[in-house]
C-alpha cells in the first residue's frame, strides 16, 4: 500500500506546504486557469506573484500546538497527497471597510474534498477535527497592494 501512495504522489504536481500555515501549492494547470481570471479583474487589483497563489488548508493560529511535528513531517515528505483543486472560473471581490483592505479571490468548488483533507491532517497530528469550520478554501488572485498579508482574511 504505501509503495502505491507513494507511486501515486509521483504524479501530482500540487504540493502541500507548511510554513505556519498549511498550504496547497497549485498545479501548473490551476496557476494558468489563475492568471486567466486575474487579467479579468479590475485596474485597481494589484496581482499577487505566480509563486504567491496558493490555498490556505489551515491557519497558524490552529496548528501552532501542532508546529514541530507538522514541520518534521512537511520535510519528511510525510504529509498525504492533498485532493487536486478545482477552482470556480470566476472571482469575487471581498472588501474589508474597517481596514481599508480589498481582495479578489477564486473560491474552491472542492470545498468538502479539501475540508477532509485537513481533517486527515489533524486526526495524524492528534488535533481537533474541523478546526475552522468557518473556512472557505480559495486562492487570493489579488489585492490593493500585491503583498500577500494584505488581503482580505
Amino acid at each position: 500500500m504505501k509503495l502505491l501512495f507513494e507511486s501515486w504522489r509521483d504524479f501530482l504536481n500540487e504540493e502541500v506546504k507548511f510554513s505556519g500555515i498549511l498550504k496547497l501549492m497549485p498545479d501548473p494547470e490551476i496557476i494558468s486557469q489563475a492568471k486567466s481570471l486575474i487579467e479579468t479583474l479590475p485596474s485597481e487589483a494589484i496581482p499577487l506573484g505566480d509563486d504567491r497563489l496558493h490555498v490556505t488548508l489551515a491557519h497558524q493560529s490552529v496548528l501552532k500546538p501542532f508546529k514541530k511535528q507538522l514541520k518534521a513531517m512537511a520535510k519528511a515528505g510525510e504529509l498525504p497527497p492533498a485532493p487536486p483543486v478545482i477552482l470556480s472560473n470566476d472571482w469575487e471581490e471581498r472588501v474589508d471597510e474597517e481596514l481599508g483592505r480589498k481582495s479578489w479571490v477564486a473560491w474552491a468548488e472542492n470545498q468538502d474534498e479539501l475540508r477532509d483533507y485537513v481533517n486527515q491532517i489533524m486526526e495524524l497530528v492528534g488535533g481537533s477535527p474541523d478546526p475552522e469550520p468557518e473556512r472557505r478554501f480559495h486562492i487570493s488572485l489579488a489585492n490593493l497592494t500585491g503583498n500577500p498579508g494584505d488581503s482580505v482574511k
